[in-house]
């Protein structure tokens, strides 16, 4: 390039055009709704869908492009440069909607408010995402529109910053203006009541209402949970002589059984999904315990994911519902509310149990390692503690593995009972064609999958296999052990079987109306939170096994099964489910098993006594917190 070429074009890049307000202000402006249209384009999945909402949600627009502005302007005054604060703004923004697509892919549901706590986990997250999975050609276009904003906001952005703001009493008072505009916008009542949704709104919901990004916003202003309006230390008194006199005592002939319990990674009967022919049974263990022993349908609190909300959910008898949709079982900002927490783990140690949990995989998700010493655990194992030798199947370690572990531990056991707790992982999503090292096996047949989606149900069937072969394992192992086992297996939540953008392995068979869980119907929904269940023992016990068991009532069933006796807070779990078995965003189920939208009228007091009890133990003031949570038995 000769001298003079070169001269010109640095004489137009540093010319007064990069710095002349008509051409800046305007691209300052326009880069926060660019930005709400990127958003929203990634996460409809299409521009005409985009730009539809942003016209039918003039107020949900405005508030969110307000908002952006003013934020914008804000990180530009710290900066003082446009490119910094538009990169600032802009790349979190991309990364948090790709992710919020992602998820919904993967789950058919959105991010929630209390996803953002795991945050730190994103690169073990991504590990579970399907190889090969497309980010869609909506997202691409989204990314080139980031790019393109960058590439102005470049442009534009001022060399060196006019003398007249490098004063700092100027700075100062711009910056002082612009954080009360923001704090006006945020607190203002037309704000608050945009904000504000109907009780029980899901993130879906919320995120159709306002957008992705007024939808989280709103989510996470939402406050942990509000004082219910029953909340009186005479109401709760009252409650507390009602639940003293229904409570029996103990019994001192009780046989204390060695308790087992296995949480199944997305274990499910599999034979129930239609349009598929089975020349072999793939869960012959599981399906002979059921005849041979006890079992029936497991309600779970999760789709697809979430298994460190169901575990707390089943531990402790709180409804995910009660938490507020900033905060889970798993997230609650309190941290001290878990040593508070009702326990199933406290329950069995205060009868004189030795308690354990063996996890084959590592302690990062869902804040274990703190919470789970918390609700009682004296003994934690996680895949680097194994003292069995390690075999995997597909990116995860063997449930074969983790029932020699289990086996391990019961052998090198005290006196005492124990209660051993096993959680599961090799049939963790993802499922694709490869997933395994050979093809499961079980000989079947599918006429409505072909290729590599044929190669995910066999993947998926691989895992559900080698689940029943754990055990039929522990089972024959713990037959003729010389102690009393009671063993209690169950599938956390439904495998989430996505294939794509727009199906999933359900929607092709026809068991599902749609891969998007917002899609779903009341009684979609409650089928599609159903699993499995068995329980056996090696005493000779005859064990009741309602047809219908709940995450939230699983506790005190494994107390019943075990002869146990029950706390005062299980106390009131047992009576909760002649009302209500399960509550959840969009989904109640009532004590008879009949799905509503949300809680009918005849379980209003029981759902108002139920959050009135959590509330004192959680965030109150502890009035009957402390006789609710006694582990003591109190014996004949």
């Amino acid at each position: 390039m000769c001298p003079v070429t070169r001269d010109r074009i640095l004489r137009f890049w540093r010319g007064p055009w990069r710095r002349n307000p008509w051409l800046r202000l305007p691209v300052i402006g326009f880069a926060p709704l660019l930005l709400l249209y990127l958003c929203q384009l990634i996460t409809l999945q299409g521009a005409p869908e985009a730009a539809a909402w942003m016209d039918s949600h003039v107020q949900a627009v405005f508030f969110t492009y307000c908002f952006l502005f003013l934020l914008q302007q804000l990180l530009l005054l710290l900066t003082r440069r446009f490119f910094a604060a538009a990169a600032m703004l802009t790349l979190p923004l991309l990364l948090f909607s790709i992710a919020n697509h992602l998820k919904e892919v993967l789950n058919g549901a959105p991010i929630l408010a209390s996803d953002l706590a795991m945050t730190g986990q994103a690169g073990q997250i991504a590990g579970f995402l399907r190889p090969g999975m497309e980010l869609g050609t909506a997202t691409w276009q989204g990314i080139g529109l980031a790019l393109l904003l960058l590439v102005l906001a470049f442009l534009f952005s001022k060399g060196e910053p006019s003398p007249r703001w490098n004063r700092l009493p100027r700075r100062l008072g711009c910056l002082a203006l612009t954080l009360s505009l923001l704090g006006n916008l945020l607190w203002m009542p037309g704000s608050r009541a945009l904000l504000s949704g109907p009780e029980g709104e899901s993130q879906g919901e919320r995120n159709q209402r306002l957008g992705l990004l007024s939808g989280m916003y709103s989510a996470l202003c939402e406050s942990a949970m509000e004082a219910p309006d029953a909340y009186t230390e005479n109401n709760l008194n009252r409650i507390l002589l009602q639940l003293e006199a229904a409570q029996e005592p103990a019994d001192p002939q009780a046989q204390q059984p060695n308790i087992i319990l296995i949480l199944s990674e997305s274990f499910f009967d599999i034979t129930a999904l239609p349009g598929i022919t089975f020349a072999e049974d793939p869960i012959p263990n599981f399906h002979a315990l059921q005849q041979e022993a006890a079992g029936g349908t497991f309600l779970s609190s999760a789709y697809a994911g979430g298994t460190g909300n169901v575990e707390m959910e089943l531990f402790t008898g709180v409804p995910s519902a009660f938490p507020g949709a900033s905060e889970s079982l798993t997230t609650l900002s309190d941290r001290t509310a878990y040593s508070r927490l009702p326990s199933l783990v406290k329950a069995l140690e205060g009868q004189g149990y030795e308690t354990a949990m063996v996890h084959s995989y590592n302690d990062s998700l869902y804040n274990r390692a703190a919470n789970l010493p918390a609700i009682g655990f004296d003994q934690l194992v996680y895949d680097e503690d194994f003292t069995v030798g390690p075999r995997y199947a597909g990116s995860y370690l063997s449930d074969d593995t983790l029932a020699d572990q289990l086996l391990t531990l019961f052998v090198e056991k005290g006196d005492a009972p124990l209660f051993l707790y096993g959680l599961t992982m090799e049939n963790h999503q993802p499922y694709y064609d490869g997933k395994f090292s050979s093809p499961s096996g079980i000989d079947y047949t599918c006429p409505s999958l072909t290729g590599a989606d044929l190669g995910a149900l066999d993947s998926l069937i691989h895992g559900l296999h080698d689940a029943d072969a754990m055990l039929g394992k522990l089972v024959d192992a713990l037959e003729d052990c010389g102690e009393p086992v009671l063993l209690v297996f169950l599938g956390d939540h439904l495998p989430g079987l996505s294939l794509g953008t727009s199906d999933s392995i359900y929607s092709k068979l026809g068991y599902s109306s749609s891969p998007n869980t917002e899609d779903w119907d009341t009684q979609e929904l409650f089928r599609m939170h159903q699993t499995s269940y068995v329980v056996w023992n090696n005493y000779g016990a005859e064990l009741e096994s309602p047809d219908l068991v709940s995450v939230s009532g699983m506790g005190t069933q494994i107390l019943d099964w075990a002869g146990l006796w029950k706390p005062l807070w299980f106390t009131w779990v047992d009576q909760a489910g002649e009302d209500m078995l399960l509550y959840r965003e969009r989904l109640f189920v009532d004590g008879a098993g009949m799905p509503y939208a949300a809680p009918p009228e005849e379980s209003a007091e029981t759902v108002s006594i139920y959050r009135s009890l959590v509330y004192d133990i959680l965030y109150g003031e502890h009035y009957i917190a402390e006789e609710l949570t006694c582990y003591t038995p109190e014996r004949e």
